[in-house]
Formats: C-alpha cells, sequence, structure tokens
C-alpha cells in the first residue's frame, strides 16, 4: 500500500508546487516591493524543494525546472526599468510579464510535454501532471488578466475613493490567487485519496516485466489492449478439477466454467499475496499451497492475459461467494473431455487444461495432499523430460 500510495501522488503531483514561488514573489512585490519579495519567495522554493526531497525524490528533476524559471522570471521582473513606464504598467509589471510567460508556454505545450516526458523517471505517468500543469496555467492566466484589465481601467474612470477602490481590488485579486491554491491544494488531496482506494492494473510486457500502470476500468473501457498479470489457480482431487461458473455480469467469460481461483494481480502486489487473497474473499479458504505450473498470454476481448498457473489439492473448507460465483463443481476428467468443445468452458481453462495434462497430475490421480503436491509434479516434470 506504501508503494502504490507514493506512486499516486508522484502520478498525480500537484502542479501548485511549481507556481507557489512565482507566484507568491509576485503578490508580495506588489505589497512589499523587490527586497522583501525575493527573500519571501525563495524561502518558500526551499521550503517546497526540502519536501520534494525527501518525499518524492524521483520527481525533483522536474521542480529544479520550476526553480531556474521561477528565478529566470523574477529576476526579468525585478531588473524592468519601471522608470521608463507610466505607473499604471509600473503597478502590474510582474503580473504582465508572468501571463507573457504563460501563454507563450500553452502555445509551446506539445514541445514542453514532449521535453518533462523525457527528463522525467520512466515508471511515473506524467500525464495527469502535465494536463494539471497546464490548466492551472490557464486559470492563472485568466485571473492575471481579469485584474490588469480591472485595475488600469481604474485610471481611465472617475471613481470616489480611487485608492481604496484599487486596494479593494487588489485585495480580491490575492484572495482569488488564494482561494484557488487552498481550492486545488484540496481536489488534488480528495482525488488521490480516492484512487488510492481504486483498482489499479499493472501492466507489463511479453517478458511479465512491469512497464506502466492504469485503472482496471479505464483497461476494460479503453479500445486499446492492455497486458495484465492474473493469477490462475487449478485445485485439483485425484482426476477431479474444481471449477467455478462465472457470473453472466462477469465482464470477461460471463456464464462459463472456468478455474477455481483467477483474478487480477494489483499494482504492487505480490503474486502469493493476490492468490491467498481471491481464495479468501471468494471462497473462505484460509489455508492454501499452490505449486506454480507455468505461464502462458491469452487474448480476450478487453485485454491480454499474462497468466500464472498454479495447482493446489483439494480443500475441505470452500464456501463459494455468490457475489463473485454463481455455481461451482467438481468434474471428472472425462466429464471435461466430453464437453471441451460445447462452448461452457472459458479460453482460459482449455489452455490451462493442457498445461496440467502434461504434468501427469490429473490423469495418474498422484495428487493425494498439498504436502505431496510439490514433489509428485517436480517427479512428474522430471520424468516427461527423461521420456
Amino acid at each position: 500500500m506504501h508503494k502504490l500510495r507514493n506512486q499516486i501522488v508522484e502520478s498525480f503531483f500537484n502542479p501548485l508546487l511549481h507556481f507557489l514561488p512565482l507566484l507568491i514573489f509576485v503578490i508580495s512585490r506588489d505589497i512589499w516591493g523587490n527586497n522583501m519579495a525575493w527573500k519571501v519567495a525563495f524561502s518558500a522554493n526551499i521550503i517546497i524543494f526540502t519536501y520534494i526531497y525527501f518525499k518524492y525524490k524521483r520527481i525533483l528533476d522536474w521542480f529544479l525546472i520550476s526553480t531556474a524559471i521561477f528565478l529566470v522570471i523574477s529576476a526579468i521582473i525585478s531588473l524592468l526599468p519601471l522608470d521608463k513606464f507610466n505607473l499604471s504598467f509600473s503597478h502590474f509589471s510582474g503580473e504582465f510579464v508572468v501571463i507573457i510567460f504563460f501563454t507563450a508556454s500553452l502555445f509551446l505545450r506539445r514541445r514542453i510535454e514532449n521535453f518533462l516526458i523525457k527528463i522525467s523517471p520512466k515508471n511515473i505517468s506524467m500525464v495527469n501532471n502535465l494536463d494539471e500543469l497546464f490548466r492551472l496555467m490557464w486559470i492563472f492566466t485568466i485571473v492575471l488578466i481579469a485584474y490588469i484589465i480591472v485595475d488600469s481601467g481604474l485610471n481611465y474612470i472617475h471613481v470616489n475613493n480611487f485608492d481604496a477602490t484599487h486596494e479593494f481590488v487588489h485585495s480580491v485579486y490575492v484572495s482569488s490567487i488564494i482561494f484557488i491554491v487552498i481550492y486545488e491544494i484540496i481536489r488534488v488531496t480528495l482525488i488521490r485519496i480516492r484512487l488510492i482506494k481504486e483498482e489499479w492494473w499493472p501492466i507489463v510486457n511479453e517478458q511479465g516485466k512491469l512497464k506502466g500502470s492504469i485503472h482496471h476500468l479505464t483497461s476494460l473501457n479503453d479500445e486499446k489492449k492492455y497486458m495484465h498479470p492474473i493469477i490462475r489457480v487449478m485445485l485439483i482431487d485425484k482426476n477431479k478439477i474444481f471449477l467455478q461458473k462465472r457470473s453472466e455480469n462477469d465482464l470477461v467469460f460471463p456464464g462459463l466454467w472456468d478455474t477455481a481461483i483467477s483474478n487480477h494481480i494489483r499494482l504492487n502486489e505480490k503474486i502469493e499475496h493476490c492468490i491467498f487473497r481471491t481464495a479468501l474473499e471468494r471462497y473462505g479458504i484460509k489455508e492454501l499451497k499452490p505449486i506454480f505450473l507455468s505461464h502462458y498470454i491469452h487474448e480476450t476481448v478487453k485485454e491480454y492475459h499474462y497468466a500464472y498457473i498454479f495447482v493446489a489439492c483439494k480443500n475441505d473448507h470452500l464456501d463459494p461467494n455468490p457475489k463473485y460465483i454463481d455455481q461451482t463443481k467438481w468434474w471428472t476428467l472425462q466429464q471435461i473431455e466430453e464437453n471441451l468443445h460445447s462452448g461452457i468452458f472459458s479460453e482460459n481453462f482449455i489452455t490451462e487444461l493442457s498445461f496440467l495434462k502434461r504434468s501427469g497430475l490429473i490423469e495418474s490421480g498422484n495428487c493425494q495432499c498439498e504436502c505431496m503436491l510439490k514433489d509428485t509434479l517436480n517427479s512428474n516434470i522430471m520424468n516427461s523430460k527423461v521420456s
């Protein structure tokens, strides 16, 4: 769970941390002048840098770019020859420079995205971060432009208590920035909490190596097919196999007879944990000694399976959960062979049956108990190699 939490936080890194030093500089400069603005903004940048260094070190390079941009833009604002501009422009010169930077960034969005993805760690999803980054650029650009238009407009209309009106407009502007900051912090935090509670699947290559991750519903509804690792545990007793009939509402193999224990491996979940979790929630099994048999790749309507096949002996404590399973039944090998091409079995099970038959366990009836299964399996495999 700790690894999953870190990955979600990194994948949904709050883009406000990139903007805060620059925004603090601009607002502080309006209130206290250049010198104090540098002190406040640079201190804020050091605090954020320290936080990222110890919490999310893998995305430190990205924040270093933000720091460099903050220093350059702040220096440009500080070095502007305000004495050569009229009074109205000098008052919001900092906001004007930031607008130019944000507008240029939005215009060059595609190039910036390609560059940031190239320098970022390959196992961190940058899409969400970049979408949030440019969305906030739009929001802050609109707020800054609105402030400049309203503030500069005060110079062209006659209003009573000009100074008080000007201060009020500036207060609304600062309050809007603060509101956006607080709102975004709360919003991103709630998104992270929701995502941590949801199920994420790893994406693997044809060698079973992790290459990314995706939300399970996104994967199943996306036109593109992703390859996900799954566990498949065949419960056997001499020449019988225990099968489940999947629910009609199941997205994969609805209404078909299938291997008893089957599930997707969650992101950062160990194979063994997935087996025990599934056995417990589907059948109430608290003790299981699965032995690895083989693995294979299979394409379904929705995805690719990188399946790990395990075998385990009969368990006397089977309590099928109707939430996941419609029916269960012990099938003899003869019954399965008679109905093998009738369309009542899942394609995965048919593939796994061939692996099981090659192991010699089901036909020989040598599976007697958990403690003997491993030795029996190894002995059959060695005999098949010799022959």
